[in-house]
Order: structure tokens, then sequence, then C-alpha cells
């Protein structure tokens, strides 16, 4: 078995971390430090910006003079990160899907269609799509513990649209809006400002900006890991990041590389704030870590 696997005391991983990985770690305030964190969290969480290179048995090496606090001074900066832009994107989340359940009404008869009829939703779409996204909205809507919910359920014969936006999962309001009438989406475009190059609504962009949200405020909620979140493009040119007039305006550098980081989600709160708002998360991003 590696030795990693083994139990090990306090005293021993510290001994481990000197040894081992030439990791400062001595003395009581540096024990209390993984008391406190977790040897797995501090250490295999935080240590790739101190990693300088792997030796001959391909084990990573460290900036000499690397200590258990500057690892902990990156895990308490991610900490604040995480609060900090959960505010900025449970706020976005919740206008979109307020904008997104009135105009679905709206473009839907006022109403009068309701959101678990198929017609309900885009005609370009397929049976088993919107079958398949009414089917979730429902499922999740029954496993709530929500007063409201549980209110509607008894005491009417249907759920409004907006009550249902509201309970369902960030997926599966994501999935909603991408399957409903093009006049839902457009409409949030055109609010955005979220157009292509020939000014045309840039669906692409909305429906991607959001799932890239919406991966980062899962990581936010579970407690994972932001500052070095990614999402990798791959060779069929899935996921990655979507190339918007303000990436085009940067270096090439951020042209090139197509994979998603913290950084899409500083470009695309761009279109979601408004222009004060924006300036207000820019200037309190620049927290002391």
């Amino acid at each position: 078995m590696n030795n990693d696997k083994y139990f090990l005391t306090y005293n021993q991983q510290m001994r481990k971390l000197r040894n081992d990985k030439k990791i400062s770690c001595v003395g009581s305030a540096d024990k209390k430090i993984l008391v406190r964190a977790g040897y797995y969290n501090i250490v295999n969480g935080y240590k790739n910006p101190f990693i300088s290179g792997t030796d001959s048995n391909g084990k990573h090496t460290y900036i000499s003079d690397t200590s258990i606090n500057q690892l902990q001074a990156v895990k308490k900066f991610d900490d604040r990160l995480r609060s900090f832009l959960l505010m900025y994107i449970t706020q976005i989340e919740e206008e979109a899907r307020t904008l997104t359940g009135y105009k679905f009404d709206e473009c839907n008869n006022n109403g009068n269609i309701p959101w678990y009829d198929i017609n309900a939703y885009s005609p370009n779409r397929s049976l088993q799509d919107k079958m398949n996204v009414i089917s979730k909205a429902y499922q999740e809507l029954s496993r709530s513990q929500l007063d409201y919910v549980k209110f509607y359920i008894e005491n009417h014969k249907q759920i409004p649209t907006w009550i249902m936006i509201k309970v369902v999962n960030f997926s599966t309001f994501i999935d909603i809006l991408q399957f409903s009438p093009i006049s839902v989406s457009h409409s949030l475009c055109e609010l955005y400002d979220l157009k292509d190059e020939n000014d045309h609504p840039n669906v692409k962009l909305l429906i991607g900006s959001l799932h890239w949200m919406r991966k980062i405020r899962n990581a936010c909620a579970h407690n994972e890991r932001v500052y070095c979140i990614s999402r990798i493009h791959d060779q069929r040119g899935h996921s990655g990041r979507i190339l918007e007039k303000y990436f085009k305006m940067l270096g090439r550098g951020y042209s090139r590389d197509l994979s998603q980081c913290i950084f899409d989600l500083l470009v695309y709160f761009k279109y979601y704030l408004p222009r004060s708002e924006y300036k207000s998360f820019i200037s309190d991003s620049n927290f002391p870590y």
C-alpha cells in the first residue's frame, strides 16, 4: 500500500511535510493549521501555486522556503473568493430566473399555455427534449420542502410558472430557458446586450455563461476550490471559452487558450451586472487575502 494511504498522526503529517515535501511545518501554530484544515484540504488542495517541478521519481518539488502558512494564505483567499462570488452569482441567477418566467408566460398567450404543456416550448426542439425537461421540473417540485410549494400542491390545481422557475435546479432552469420559444432567450440577450459580431442575439453566450456560473456556484456552495477552477476545451469543440467581444479586446494569450477559468466569470459579470454594480464588484474584488 502507498504510504500516503496510511493513517498518520498530526506529528507524523508535519514530519512528512518537512522531510518528503520540504515544506516548513513546525511548532504548535503550524500543527493547529493541520488540525483545523486537514492535511488533504490544506496541502493537496492548495499546493499547486508552490510546485516548481518534479524529481527523478516523478514526485512534486516545491519552491524553496515554502511553508504551511503560505498554503493557508491561499486557502484563506479561496475561502473569501467563494463567498464573494457566490453573492453575485446568486443575484444574477435570481434575476435571470425571474425574467425568464415572465417572458415564458408572456409569449405563451400570457400564461394560458402552462409550462407543463409541450406546446409551451420551442417547436424546433424534439418531443423527447421537451418531455424530459417537464418531467425533471415535476420531480424537483415534488421533492421540494418549501412551504409555498406544498401550499400550491395541496390547494391549487397547478403550480404557476414563476414558482416552477424559482424552485427547479439551476441546470434544469437553463434547460427550460434553452428549450423555450426563441423569443424568451432573445429577450434576455437583448436585455444583457449578449450579441454576436453581427449584432444578433448570442444565445450560445447566454447559455454558456449561465452554465459556467452554475458550475462555479455549485463549487462555492459545496466548499470546493474556485481559485483554480477550470473547464478544458476538447478537440470536438465542446465546453471551453466563448470568445465574445470582451475577450477579443484582450491579448492573444486569452484568445489562444480556450479553457474556461475564473477570469471568464469576471467577463460574464460585465454583461449581467449594471455598470455601477460592476464597478463596485471590481473595486470590492481587490480585498486583501
